[in-house]
């Protein structure tokens, strides 16, 4: 009688205990195995491993696993599962083969779901794309342009942020040229500019504050996030004078002051509590509901509790009493 095959779960659960009470030898040897197996669940439980442990022995038995999942990819290794935990696991093994990189960009997996197909390769050409970027191959910046063009957002705004990562004056001049062509999905220009601001700092600051001018407000607004984020001081204080110059608060006006909570800088919180001091009702509550997000700074929310007291707004007073004390 043939003894019966353990299962991916069981063949799963052996893997974790040796990991968890082997020696460094039995993991690296079980790691390997379990590289080398043809059941993608483990293959990427094996690869996360390598990646966490930063099992530089095993890098070339990842790129050895890596393309048993190319073929016939949808039933042997749905959701690019395995393929995504060894792009994973090689990019944090600082791998520094741009070929398989290259190619990873590139790859695409359709899959079908309830009423047509699902790209599951995203996240992959994604790792891939930040892969690359670290990397020593001199055109990296060009193949990743193309991924700039790639129908899922996700990807734009991988290869956004990958593309920060790279020689920050050629950055800076091809995420200008995004920024200005524009991307259908918002979130993709907010990182656009975010990670111009990252590449760039005050050099692009005024090409990034030409934003807050935008025509449509979601975009005016993301921008002002993305000042607010950079940290920047001279952000800041673009920032601060354009909330002075609005003598009549809208809406719209109002994500400047969350752009400065995302400052966090002494002078943001002053200019914050300033508002909740001053301003009209519904930016001083906008204003105290951004402050109140640092509740585990004493001192701070002491000064607000004193602010909102001073200004006797029952509304602004419960709100703050709905905060808590703060975290010790």
């Amino acid at each position: 009688m043939t003894s019966k095959r353990p299962d991916v779960r069981e063949r799963i659960e052996a893997y974790r205990q040796v990991c968890d009470s082997g020696r460094e030898a039995d993991v690296l040897t079980a790691t390997r195995e379990a590289l080398a197996d043809p059941r993608y669940l483990l293959v990427a439980r094996a690869a996360e491993l390598a990646g966490e442990r930063l099992l530089y022995d095993l890098e070339q038995d990842l790129v050895a696993a890596y393309p048993r999942f190319l073929t016939d990819a949808i039933k042997r290794d749905p959701g690019c599962t395995a393929k995504g935990a060894i792009a994973r696991a090689l990019v944090a093994l600082d791998y520094p083969g741009a070929d398989f990189y290259r190619q990873g960009i590139r790859y695409r997996q359709e899959e079908p779901v309830w009423g047509g197909t699902q790209d599951t390769a995203v996240d992959l050409r994604v790792t891939c794309a930040a892969g690359l970027a670290a990397t020593a191959y001199p055109r990296a910046l060009v193949d990743l342009v193309g991924l700039l063009h790639d129908p899922e957002p996700h990807a734009r705004s991988g290869a956004i942020r990958a593309i920060a990562c790279t020689e920050p004056l050629a950055a800076e001049a091809v995420l200008r040229g995004k920024a200005l062509s524009g991307d259908p999905e918002p979130e993709v220009m907010g990182d656009c500019l975010a990670a111009l601001l990252q590449v760039g700092e005050e050099e692009a600051l005024g090409f990034v504050a030409g934003f807050l001018d935008a025509r449509d407000d979601e975009l005016s607004g993301l921008a002002a996030l993305a000042m607010g984020a950079s940290r920047l001081d001279a952000a800041l204080r673009l920032l601060r004078e354009r909330w002075d110059a609005q003598p009549y608060k809208r809406e719209s006006d109002r994500v400047l002051l969350r752009a400065a909570a995302l400052h966090r800088s002494r002078a943001a919180c002053d200019w914050l509590l300033e508002v909740v001091a001053r301003g009209d009702r519904a930016s001083a509550a906008v204003a105290a509901a951004e402050l109140a997000a640092f509740r585990a700074d004493r001192r701070l929310i002491a000064k607000l509790g004193a602010v909102v007291a001073e200004r006797g707004d029952p509304t602004l007073s419960a709100s703050l009493a709905r905060i808590g004390d703060p975290e010790p």
